[in-house]
């Protein structure tokens, strides 16, 4: 497989494993209310953790199984999913109208928060590859 080609199947199946992580059961109904509410922080982190090991097993299974290489991968997931989904959440519960999916705020914070989601899967692939 070219370097290019690798390249585009990681991010895809980067993409694929956010996805699974933020709109399938695998986000439980506590984590999706501790988010919207601005906690607890605990299943912000199962959560954050869950988009962490999907993350490293797509490394792990297109890239590499070096420890130090999915260790690194796995601090960056965790780190900066929790952080971003911690973040928007206790903005949320500052600024209501960002929960409400009835108005445009909520979709406006949406995007940004899946945004910076996706650029941190690009830095993962850039590490990884």
């Amino acid at each position: 497989m070219t370097a290019q080609a690798l390249a585009l199947w990681l991010m895809a199946a980067l993409l694929f494993a956010h996805y699974l992580g933020d709109f399938t059961p695998l986000a439980t109904a506590r984590m999706q209310e501790a988010k919207a509410n601005g906690g607890p922080l605990r299943p912000i982190a199962a959560h954050a953790l869950v988009h962490t090991v999907l993350v490293t097993a797509v490394v792990a299974v297109l890239v590499s199984t070096a420890g130090a290489l999915l260790a690194a991968v796995a601090a960056l997931e965790f780190g900066t999913h929790f952080a971003i989904d911690a973040f928007r959440a206790r903005l949320g519960r500052r600024v209501p109208t960002f929960n409400n999916p009835g108005g445009n705020s909520f979709w406006y914070m949406l995007g940004v928060d899946q945004l910076a989601h996706g650029l941190v899967l690009v830095g993962v692939a850039a590490l990884a590859l």
